[in-house]
């Protein structure tokens, strides 16, 4: 959807072209993509730019040497039309926004990962395992959104092959990267102590 498809719609082809062919249809279409386009679009300085464009653009229309040239009905969708924009706009610029990343982008935190890539698919079965992100994400997700968050570059197919290495690893321990850390946390700690 780009800047000028409001003004690219079937309603608004018979306004400018003074048709008449089922308008009633053409508007209810032309609401519904301005509905559609509030919803869902995630940048709220677009819509308000779109908005604003088709109201200039409805507005001329609304001339009165244009009206003249229009019979009633089209002048009557051309006010109808622009009251509901205006309204909208007016409705609209009053919504707080936040911004909702994309599906597919991570935050950059500026954090690169120095390990090995094992360590990090070991961690991520170990979220998943304790339900650190609840229970509904799979252990490949956490994973790959880690590798992202972390610039690692990893594969669906290397996860999988990598935790099957894992688990037949000894029994004593198959998680060698978090015994390290507890390991090297506990000794942290112990240290700071003998300083204190």
């Amino acid at each position: 959807m780009d800047l000028f498809s409001l003004t690219e719609t079937e309603f608004f082809r018979q306004l400018t072209e003074g048709k008449n062919d089922n308008l009633h249809i053409a508007y209810r279409d032309f609401v519904l993509q301005v509905s559609e386009m509030c919803h869902n679009h995630h940048h709220k300085g677009f819509v308000i730019s779109a908005l604003l464009y088709v109201e200039v653009e409805i507005t001329y229309l609304q001339t009165e040497k244009l009206r003249e040239a229009v019979n009633q009905e089209l002048a009557a969708f051309v006010t109808k039309a622009l009251h509901f924009v205006r309204q909208t706009l007016a409705l609209y610029k009053d919504i707080k926004s936040h911004i909702v990343p994309e599906p597919n982008t991570m935050p950059e935190i500026g954090l690169n990962w120095t390990a090995n890539k094992t360590a990090l698919i070991e961690l991520g079965y170990a979220f998943k395992v304790a339900k650190c992100f609840g229970s509904n994400i799979s252990a490949k997700e956490i994973v790959s959104k880690l590798a992202k968050m972390f610039n690692v570059d990893m594969t669906e197919n290397y996860i999988y092959k990598k935790y099957n290495e894992m688990r037949v690893r000894g029994r004593n321990s198959r998680a060698y990267f978090m015994d390290t850390l507890s390991s090297s946390l506990n000794d942290f700690m112990s240290c700071q102590d003998e300083e204190d």
